[in-house]
């Protein structure tokens, strides 16, 4: 992996993103604008034809708004669990988590299993690599707000002023 710095350098403006958007849910705008720099930094750094890249793309974002579903009955479910009057109630809104959760968990190997056949398995490896260094930093920026991973800039001096 050549383009290490580069995947250090998109991870890093990623990560900045995230940060100045206050870890606030994103609009639909920001994901999918967040989705689409993912798809094309990732694609550029493996080398994906123009092919490859439509499928890759193709799958990323099915994939992604399936997690996004989920994720949304999961909280749902969560909600509904917090709001039920009777055991029975929770007990019933628990197996619906419990199916949903395993389906979410289960889109994990999905993504697996279908990237390999667009892109075999070394760049599913390097795929994975850069998922995980991404993932790792963000959760580091979340652990660490107060931590800067982009160097602070100096204040400028106070103006001189010049007398004519």
């Amino acid at each position: 992996m050549g383009g290490s710095s580069n995947v250090r350098g998109f991870h890093t403006f990623l990560a900045l993103v995230i940060c100045l958007s206050g870890f606030q849910a994103f609009a639909d705008e920001k994901k999918n604008q967040l989705e689409e720099l993912f798809i094309w930094k990732t694609s550029d750094e493996l080398k994906l034809s123009s092919q490859e890249e439509k499928k890759f793309t193709d799958i990323i974002k099915s994939l992604n708004k399936r997690k996004s579903d989920l994720n949304q009955s999961l909280h749902d479910s969560v909600d509904k669990m917090a709001a039920a009057k009777t055991s029975k109630e929770r007990e019933e809104e628990m197996g619906r988590y419990r199916k949903n959760l395993t389906a979410y968990n289960k889109i994990s190997e999905e993504e697996v299993d279908k990237l390999k056949t667009v892109l075999g398995t070394d760049r599913l490896a390097q795929y994975l690599k850069i998922k995980q260094d991404l993932t790792g930093r963000i959760k580091s920026m979340l652990a660490n707000p107060e931590q800067k991973s982009l160097p602070v800039k100096k204040p400028l001096p106070n103006p001189k002023v010049i007398v004519e």
